[in-house]
C-alpha cells in the first residue's frame, strides 16, 4: 500500500495528464495553422505521419512513464508513511493539476508554431518552405519535446529505459522521414519525395529552427517548474531533495528497516509453522517464535536508530568543519520530520490531536 500502491497512483495520474498534454501540444498547432489557410481544413502535417503520431512516435514516452516511474525510494515511503496521503487528498490528479498541464500545453504549442512560422516559413532565403517542410519541422519539435518532458523532466528514476524510449521515438521519427523521402509518391500538396534527404533536410536554417524551438519550450518549462518549486515546494519535492543527501538517505533506510523486512518475517513465520507442527506443536507456539524474532529485529533497529553519529570527512578524519556540520544538520532535519510530520498531515503528539 505505502510503496507499490502509491507508485501506481502516481503513475496513473502522470500517464493521464501526460496523454492530454501531448495531444494539446501537437494538435493545437493544427488549429493555429488554420488562420493562415483560410480555415479550409488543410492539415499542417502529411497524412501518413499524422496517422502515426500516437502509435509510433509518442506512445512510448507516456507508456513508460506510466509503468516505471518511482518518484520516491521505498525506504523513504516507509519511513514517512504520511506521503501516502497524496492519493487520499487527490493531489496527483485534480482540476487544478489538469488545468496547469493544459495551460502549459497551450503555451508550448504557441511557442512551437510561431517560432516555426516566424523564423522558417516567412524567411525569404529559406531553401524549402513548402507545407511539408513546415509541418515536418513542427512535428519534429513536438516529438523531441514530448520525449524530453515525459522521460527526462517528469521521470524521477532515470534508467536504461529512458535511452531506449529516446532511440525508438526520436530515432524512429527520423528513420520514418528517410523512408518517406525515398518511397513516397509526390502529390500537389505535400512535396514529400526527396524532401528530407535532398531539400529542407540539407538546409541549416531548418535544423537551427528545430533546435531553437526545442530550447525555447524547454526553457519555458524549466523556468515555470523552478519558480513553482522555489515558491511552494510539495512534500514530494522536499523528500526528493532530502534523498540526495547520503546521511539523510541512510537515516530513511534505517528507519524503514523493520518494515522492509516484512517479507523476511513472513518467511520466518512459515518456517516456524513447518518446524513446530511435525513435533506436535501448535500455531500458538509458532506465533511465539515469530514474536520473539520480531522483538529481536526491532531491538536491532532501535539500537541503530539510537546509536550516536560521528561525522567524518572524506579522508576518514572526524569532521568538525562545514561538511560535517551540514550533514549533521540534514540528519537533524530528517529526525525533526519524523517527529512532527510535515505538509498537511501531522502526527499525533502528546500536546494535541492530529491536525
Amino acid at each position: 500500500m505505502l510503496v507499490h500502491g502509491r507508485w501506481n497512483y502516481v503513475r496513473t495520474c502522470k500517464y493521464t495528464v501526460g496523454t492530454f498534454w501531448k495531444e494539446i501540444l501537437f494538435y493545437l498547432t493544427q488549429a493555429l495553422y488554420q488562420r493562415w489557410n483560410g480555415y479550409t481544413g488543410t492539415s499542417l502535417y502529411e497524412p501518413w505521419s499524422l496517422t502515426m503520431f500516437n502509435t509510433l512516435f509518442t506512445s512510448l514516452p507516456v507508456i513508460f512513464l506510466g509503468i516505471f516511474e518511482k518518484d520516491l525510494l521505498p525506504a523513504t515511503l516507509i519511513a514517512a508513511p504520511e506521503l501516502y496521503t497524496r492519493g487520499q487528498r487527490g493531489d496527483g490528479f485534480n482540476f487544478k493539476v489538469f488545468i496547469s498541464w493544459m495551460f502549459m500545453g497551450v503555451c508550448e504549442s504557441m511557442v512551437v508554431y510561431f517560432t516555426m512560422f516566424s523564423l522558417f516559413a516567412n524567411i525569404a532565403f529559406t531553401r524549402d518552405n513548402t507545407l511539408f517542410a513546415m509541418g515536418d519541422l513542427t512535428y519534429t519539435v513536438c516529438v523531441i519535446v514530448i520525449f524530453v518532458k515525459l522521460q527526462v523532466l517528469e521521470t524521477h528514476n532515470h534508467s536504461i529505459t529512458t535511452v531506449i524510449v529516446g532511440v525508438l521515438s526520436i530515432g524512429g521519427w527520423f528513420l520514418w522521414n528517410i523512408i518517406l523521402s525515398e518511397v513516397y509518391s509526390d502529390d500537389a500538396i505535400y512535396h514529400v519525395r526527396d524532401g528530407f534527404l535532398q531539400r529542407f533536410g540539407r538546409n541549416l536554417l531548418w535544423w537551427a529552427v528545430v533546435l531553437l524551438s526545442v530550447a525555447a519550450v524547454l526553457l519555458f518549462e524549466i523556468v515555470v517548474r523552478t519558480t513553482k518549486t522555489a515558491w511552494k515546494p510539495t512534500d514530494v519535492e522536499v523528500f526528493q531533495a532530502l534523498e540526495k543527501d547520503p546521511d539523510v538517505n541512510r537515516r530513511f533506510e534505517e528507519s524503514s528497516a523493520a518494515w522492509l523486512h516484512q517479507g523476511w518475517e513472513l518467511d520466518q513465520a512459515k518456517a516456524a509453522l513447518r518446524a513446530v507442527k511435525p513435533f506436535g506443536g501448535t500455531e500458538a507456539a509458532a506465533a511465539t517464535i515469530v514474536f520473539d524474532e520480531q522483538q529481536k529485529r526491532e531491538k536491532e533497529v532501535g539500537e541503530l536508530l539510537s546509536r550516536p553519529r560521528v561525522m567524518t570527512s572524506r579522508d576518514g578524519v572526524e569532521g568538525s568543519g562545514t561538511t560535517a556540520t551540514a550533514a549533521h544538520l540534514e540528519a537533524e532535519k530528517a529526525q525533526e520530520l519524523f517527529n512532527r510530520g510535515y505538509g498537511m498531515v501531522r502526527r499525533e503528539t502528546m500536546d494535541g490531536p492530529r491536525s
